[in-house]
């Protein structure tokens, strides 16, 4: 080799150029190789899968000593030969070669510069496009995809690789070549490309490195475009190899040939291949596929493994369909009834009951013991025992079915009944001398009474209780066939169910006599007596109700009760009514305190009592009825007929004139049923009661209730608080008289004359006993007003009591004018006195014109009295304390001239009233004028002795 002056300048030799070949060399070999031959030789695999592609030497080279390796000082050496403007080219391009494959090693290695990867990229370009003929160019290629996938450019990586496959086909490099470009397209989702890639691998035939891994990724391929049937085919491929020869019903059978190394890998193509059944969309798709390209001799192992997939993903329903197509392909295989029971557990796995139980019956029917599965085979006793299984599982599926639909569905709850009904009866035809027959005969027996069978339900609890022998349910089925009787009888209609009543009491009977042992035995006696109450049979239901209670019966606490009960009411019903009386207590006694029964035995104690009172009334005895009237209440307090006891016991003492017996037992009855409907007429005999005692004051006490009841007509209402009100007063009970009287104006303004009497009545009390002047105005007022404003209502006595009670208001305001004294100053009191007096003036005019002789008399009188009483009032009056001599008698005179006056009218007031004898009236209020008359004018009226005398004889 020559070299330019260039060269030899910057110290670059050819000693140099080996010394960094050997560098570079020993940089990168794993081996160690001592040779650039032996490094071209090495055709391994670096640490990240890449083929290590080394180049043999081109140059017989002169060793030279040997140096420490280096790869930055071999590139540099390598660097600097391709900047030489004039090298060999056979060496440039392997200078070329090496500077790119060192920089692809030291960052591969992770020691690199930011730089080596790309200019590692760029020289391999460079060397392809200056030597595209060059035969070594597949190892550049290969390293080119190297270096473009280390940059992250995986496109270009796999069109470096794919050149490689199409210029160098017959290169070493082609199979793991194109295996590379296909795993890089499949990693980037080109699944197309990758399965023509790994086709090509495939191509390469099986001596090929990358063969099976390629078949079985070309398979995944497939799969990852959903081409289903070819992935399936692909994947069956491998596992025709693979497994042993011959037809394997399990995996561990398949898997016998198959070496411990590559058992992992079989598994695995194993469930690609169930992948891709699954990926054809269901059993039905599996099964056209089998019919086009034929079904593999493991078959079984297939779909066990296919289908185990499907559970774990909860994909039940879809296992169960794959496992059910088998067996459908497959009707006489051995293996038939294990894949139905894999359905089965399937379906049961993802908690669907319905198609749990079609599977069963699928099961029962295919593998019965009279089904033509086994014409030429005979049954083990696990498959009996399994087929056993299902029939229970399926009967007992439908009765309880039909226990959980609403009985608004009739129809559907019977069809599940009987249903259930129907497989009891294949088991009982199937299996007759399984040891759990009486069991399901009795299970039979429930589904068909439930069904609305319970004729031949009743048959066949009878046929379970009487015709096993040494049944140890025949006990519990004798029970239920007299249940069954019993039900008929209350469903039977009113003109069967005595009859009906009766086949139950015999049914009853029956069981009681031939297993007196039974534990139901007092139960259906207590039930059968019952019953004969019910249907009239009064002697005989008192008849069985005694065996019940014999001593060595020992029923429970409940049929103890019971049967007392049917005791208490058959003597009642007999008329009985003592011996009742005596059942109903010891009932009473038996049963617990909280007894929810209590009030209703109470009651019909209560009414024994009340029948036998009844009874002494209807004989005349009213003194026996009253008191066994009342001891209802004894004995059963709390009952609904007390409070019609008491009424009675009340009306019988009545009837008896027994007034203070009527009138605690009414009372009672008020104090006990205070809202009772006879409490309107409890008071209305109370207050008669009273009435006859002479007991005036509870006798008000119970009209003013009556008065107030709002349902009481209104006549008896007024009747009535006018009654209290009397009564009251009668009592000498003033308050109340008073409120009583007020109550009944309130509410009763009419009739006028009574409403007028309560008026008078008031203002009397007001006056007298209340001594409350206010109202007793307020009272007199209302007469006037009442009878001003009766207009044609008014009449002689309501006119004389407005008269009267005017007079009285009268005399009232004469009163309170004379207590207003004449003092000085006068001209403050004397106004004060004026318009008093005038007021009673006034009232007493209006009483006097009411035209009553004797209050007009009166009236007038008191006119005279106030005229009289202000002329004296006014001579009477303070005189001014300043006044004295002749001043003081010049006052005198002129209270004389006021004085004057009213004397007169007081005289005239007088005379008006002597007068009156003209009219023929003499009475004390004319004696009293004419006596004021005699004091006033005794020059004209001197001699009034005489005239009274007169006057006197006169009337």
């Amino acid at each position: 080799m020559k070299l330019s002056p260039k060269q030899r300048s910057a110290g670059f030799t050819v000693t140099a150029f080996t010394a960094a070949l050997l560098a570079t060399t020993a940089a990168f070999a794993a081996d160690n190789p001592s040779t650039i031959g032996d490094v071209a030789n090495d055709n391994g695999r670096s640490s990240d899968g890449w083929f290590v592609v080394k180049t043999p030497s081109i140059l017989r080279l002169e060793m030279s000593e040997a140096i420490p390796a280096d790869i930055g000082v071999a590139l540099e050496h390598y660097d600097r030969i391709l900047e030489l403007p004039a090298v060999d080219p056979v060496v440039r391009a392997e200078a070329m070669r090496r500077a790119a494959y060192l920089r692809v090693q030291r960052s591969d290695a992770g020691n690199g510069k930011p730089d080596d990867v790309k200019r590692a990229i760029k020289i391999y370009e460079q060397l392809l496009a200056e030597t595209p003929n060059d035969p070594g160019n597949d190892r550049a290629l290969y390293q080119l995809a190297r270096a473009y996938q280390l940059d992250g450019n995986n496109d270009a990586s796999i069109r470096s690789l794919q050149q490689l496959g199409e210029r160098f086909p017959q290169s070493a490099l082609v199979g793991d070549g194109l295996f590379r470009a296909a795993e890089q397209l499949f990693m980037r989702g080109h699944y197309d490309e990758a399965e023509s890639a790994y086709a090509k691998v495939i191509a390469q035939g099986k001596e090929t490195r990358y063969f099976e891994t390629a078949e079985y990724k070309y398979g995944w391929a497939l799969y990852q475009q959903a081409k289903y049937d070819q992935s399936l085919a692909a994947f069956l491929g491998i596992l025709d190899r693979s497994f042993a020869a011959g037809s394997s019903n399990d995996l561990q059978a398949a898997l016998a040939g198959v070496p411990k190394n590559r058992e992992a890998s079989a598994k695995e193509t194993l469930h690609a291949a169930s992948l891709s059944v699954v990926g054809l969309g269901g059993a039905d798709n599996l099964n056209r596929y089998f019919e086009r390209a034929g079904e593999p001799r493991y078959a079984p192992v297939l779909y066990r493994d296919t289908g185990e997939y499907l559970l774990k993903k909860q994909r039940y329903t879809d296992a169960a369909s794959l496992y059910t197509t088998y067996r459908k392909r497959h009707p006489q295989s051995e293996l038939s009834p294990e894949f139905q029971t894999l359905a089965i557990d399937a379906y049961k796995a993802g908690g669907f009951s319905d198609q749990v139980l079609l599977a069963k019956e699928e099961y029962a029917r295919e593998f019965a013991p009279d089904s033509p599965y086994w014409a030429s085979r005979k049954p083990s006793a696990e498959m009996l025992a399994t087929t056993r299984g299902h029939y229970d599982d399926i009967a007992r599926h439908y009765q309880a079915l039909a226990q959980r639909t609403p009985e608004t569905e009739a129809a559907s709850r019977q069809k599940s009944f009987l249903t259930a009904a129907d497989w009891y009866q294949r088991t009982l035809k199937l299996f007759p001398t399984d040891e759990r027959t009486p069991q399901i005969n009795v299970l039979y027996a429930d589904a068909l009474l439930d069904g609305g069978n319970p004729q031949q339900a009743a048959a066949e609890y009878t046929k379970a209780a009487y015709e096993y022998p040494n049944n140890t349910r025949a006990p519990e089925a004798a029970f239920a066939a007299v249940q069954v009787y019993q039900r008929m009888a209350r469903d039977a209609g009113s003109a069967q169910r005595d009859a009906a009543l009766k086949q139950s009491v015999d049914a009853s009977l029956q069981l009681a006599d031939k297993m007196p042992g039974h534990a139901q035995r007092n139960a259906v006696l207590t039930q059968s007596a019952e019953d004969l109450l019910t249907i009239g049979d009064d002697q005989k239901a008192i008849d069985i109700a005694g065996r019940v209670l014999a001593d060595d019966a020992r029923p429970s606490n409940e049929q103890r009760r019971r049967s007392l009960s049917v005791m208490a009411d058959a003597r009642f019903s007999l008329k009985q009514f003592d011996q009742a009386e005596v059942a109903y207590g010891s009932l009473l006694n038996a049963m617990p305190a909280n007894d929810a029964q209590r009030g209703a035995v109470t009651d019909r104690l209560a009414a024994s009592v009340y029948k036998q009172a009844e009874a002494a009334r209807t004989a005349g005895d009213l003194k026996l009825a009253a008191s066994t009237f009342l001891r209802v209440g004894q004995v059963a307090p709390a009952s609904s007929i007390r409070v019609n006891a008491d009424y009675d016991a009340a009306v019988a003492f009545a009837d008896l004139k027994d007034w203070p017996a009527t009138e605690s037992t009414l009372e009672a009855f008020r104090s006990r049923y205070p809202q009772h409907a006879l409490i309107a007429d409890v008071d209305k005999r109370l207050a008669y009661a009273y009435e006859q005692d002479s007991k005036w004051s509870p006798a008000a006490d119970a009209y003013s209730r009556i008065a107030r009841r709002d349902s009481e007509s209104p006549a008896l209402r007024r009747d009535s608080a006018w009654l209290a009100a009397n009564l009251y007063d009668k009592s000498r009970q003033p308050a109340l008289t008073n409120q009583s009287y007020e109550f009944y104006l309130s509410s009763f303004p009419q009739p006028l004359d009574r409403a007028m009497q309560a008026r008078r009545r008031l203002a009397d009390l007001a006056r007298d006993d209340l001594h409350d002047r206010a109202n007793y105005q307020r009272w007199l007022q209302e007469i006037v007003t009442a009878d001003a404003a009766a207009g044609s209502a008014r009449t002689q006595d309501t006119q004389k009591m407005a008269a009267q009670a005017s007079l009285e208001i009268g005399r009232d305001q004469a009163l309170q004018a004379r207590r207003v004294a004449l003092s000085l100053p006068v001209e403050k009191s004397l106004p004060e006195r004026m318009a008093a007096t005038e007021t009673a003036i006034a009232t007493l005019t209006r009483a006097a014109r009411f035209g009553d002789p004797d209050i007009t008399t009166a009236a007038t009188y008191e006119l005279g009295s106030v005229y009289r009483e202000f002329g004296q009032a006014i001579m009477k009056s303070s005189r001014p304390s300043n006044l004295n001599g002749d001043a003081l008698e010049q006052y005198n005179i002129l209270l004389e001239e006021q004085a004057f006056p009213f004397e007169e009218k007081a005289i005239k007031a007088y005379e008006a009233n002597l007068a009156r004898l003209q009219q023929g009236l003499w009475n004390d209020w004319i004696r009293q004028s004419a006596k004021a008359l005699v004091e006033l004018a005794p020059a004209k009226y001197g001699k009034q002795d005489q005239r009274d005398t007169v006057y006197d004889s006169l009337l």
